[in-house]
């Protein structure tokens, strides 16, 4: 009987040992996906797309022409996170990269256009291009809506979608092409659009920009270090001078007034180029050059992080 009950007494302290050890792994196997407070380092490229005067009017358009490819422009940087939450981390970047448009892209528009009134047509005939090289730092807070309620099976998948809104500090620097198929040279001291040139024209304007940066996207966690996602990240300025094209168009007498002999050369081959696709058609000082609204760029970029996991306790536990 003494026997019996000890082999019993055994056997249960035995399967109590085993259920406890095997709740506890679990859990901690459901942990992995759950995004744990602390650090994460990571980096992220991908590439980018210009939205202002230059380039094309629709987001169809833009995508959706035989050119885009020609000159694939890109970004990439380094992040540092901090995750207060699971559903709430703070991410502090910087990035460096190029952007870049052309008027050319509305070459098969403009030709269909039914009136030279038509905003394909008048973009391409304007002929311009531009580029810019950028470096931005940025600071963001990230949300991930559902993990908002840890202990929830939706928390707990591996992927997850996140939006994100911070702000950020660009500096731009703007080139754009000498002629038709010249080389790229910087355009900030050959004042396209009269800067800085006295009343009745625009300030002399600041290569340093504040950017408001929105972002959504989708991360997958890779056991409970690795993590890799795709990103949409939309960044709006507060200038309309990245692509150097605002306002009307400057008499060239003015350009040669105002600029030295080099300089003036350069920003008449540049600030109106129309000549090249309609020689016949030239503009007259005083008509539109492009709009007054504020240029922005986009991001498609995959986003790899690795996760530094906390010793201590998760607040939210």
């Amino acid at each position: 009987m003494y026997m019996r009950t000890k082999l019993i007494r055994n056997l249960t302290a035995l399967c109590m040992s085993v259920t406890i050890g095997y709740t506890v792994n679990a859990q901690q196997g459901s942990d992995i996906y759950i995004e744990p407070h602390g650090w994460s380092m990571g980096m992220n490229i991908g590439e980018t797309d210009f939205w202002g005067n230059i380039g094309t009017k629709s987001v169809i358009d833009h995508y959706n022409n035989s050119k885009y490819f020609d000159k694939v422009n890109f970004m990439g940087g380094l992040f540092a996170k901090y995750t207060v939450h699971p559903s709430f981390a703070i991410r502090a970047q910087i990035d460096y990269g190029t952007v870049y448009a052309t008027d050319s892209w509305n070459k098969n528009k403009a030709k269909s256009a039914t009136t030279q009134g038509a905003d394909a047509y008048q973009r391409y005939i304007r002929n311009a291009d531009m580029k810019d090289n950028i470096i931005e730092p940025t600071l963001l807070f990230e949300i991930t809506p559902l993990r908002f309620n840890p202990e929830s099976k939706a928390a707990h998948r591996s992927g997850q979608p996140y939006v994100a809104v911070g702000f950020s500090y660009l500096h731009f620097q703007p080139y754009s092409r000498v002629g038709n198929n010249g080389q790229f040279i910087k355009t900030y001291d050959l004042d396209l659009n009269g800067e800085g040139f006295g009343p009745g024209y625009p300030p002399k304007y600041s290569l340093w920009q504040p950017a408001v940066p929105l972002a959504i996207g989708y991360r997958f966690d890779i056991g409970k270090h690795l993590n890799i996602g795709l990103e949409y990240m939309y960044h709006m300025t507060f200038t309309t001078t990245m692509d150097n094209v605002s306002g009307d168009y400057v008499d060239p007498a003015v350009l040669k007034a105002n600029l030295s002999p080099k300089n003036a050369a350069d920003a008449l081959s540049i600030y109106s180029k129309s000549g090249y696709n309609y020689p016949n058609d030239p503009p007259a000082a005083g008509t539109s050059r492009g709009n007054a609204k504020n240029d922005a760029y986009s991001t498609i970029s995959i986003v790899i992080y690795y996760k530094v996991l906390s010793k201590t306790m998760e607040w939210w536990h």
